[in-house]
């Protein structure tokens, strides 16, 4: 049964940490609940709450929570995106995060929250929003599509069997410092992922 009042949807403060990781963690959950290789690693708490005390109020960043009261039922994230200096349309705004509570589903919180997200994009002139989407997450598929996404790529994968006891190496553009970063031929990382593989070293 969907609630009768309409959720509130406001821009997330530092003190709504434990509510945006309540929401992320749920949002992964059920990600994970479609393809297990989506579940978060064991330092996921670290990470983002360093994140979050970094970009909550940055300007390139955009935390939307939805309130029911004193209860989070809805977030969504957005970041700038700069892509690789090889190629010509390299910016664009990134949309890390959307998460909907089950009773407030079907309810029209998804479009108002993706909504906030596109306005924002546009007043700090992005001319995109881009984002991955769990290719057998139908109902995700139908909500963008709804709210004027159209599908450009899709990310292919094959499973592999290698040889136990063989670590893969490193990824070269997480080594890079800063100052190189813009020198990586794909950087194409969600912030959240390359702050994971800094926690990882600093915490093996």
């Amino acid at each position: 049964m969907i609630p009768s009042s309409a959720p509130a949807v406001q821009p997330a403060t530092l003190d709504d940490e434990e509510a945006v990781a309540h929401l992320f963690e749920a949002l992964h959950m059920q990600n994970a609940a479609l393809d297990a290789r989506f579940a978060l690693a064991s330092g996921w708490r670290a990470v983002l709450h360093r994140h979050f005390a970094r970009t909550w109020n940055a300007p390139g960043a955009c935390w939307r929570l939805a309130w029911s009261n004193t209860e989070p039922v809805g977030l969504i994230v957005l970041e700038s995106h700069t892509d690789s200096p090889l190629f010509r349309y390299r910016h664009w705004a990134e949309l890390i995060a959307l998460y909907v509570a089950p009773p407030y589903r079907g309810s029209g919180l998804a479009d108002r929250l993706i909504a906030e997200g596109l306005a924002w994009a546009t007043d700090h002139g992005f001319e995109r929003v881009q984002l991955y989407v769990t290719a057998s997450n139908q109902a995700a598929h139908a909500c963008y599509r709804r709210c004027g996404f159209v599908p450009v790529q899709h990310i292919l994968r094959r499973d592999l069997r290698p040889a136990p006891g063989i670590p893969p190496p490193a990824d070269p553009s997480c080594a890079l410092s800063d100052a190189d970063s813009s020198d990586a031929l794909e950087s194409g990382h969600h912030h959240l992922a390359m702050e994971l593989e800094r926690h990882r070293k600093e915490h093996p």
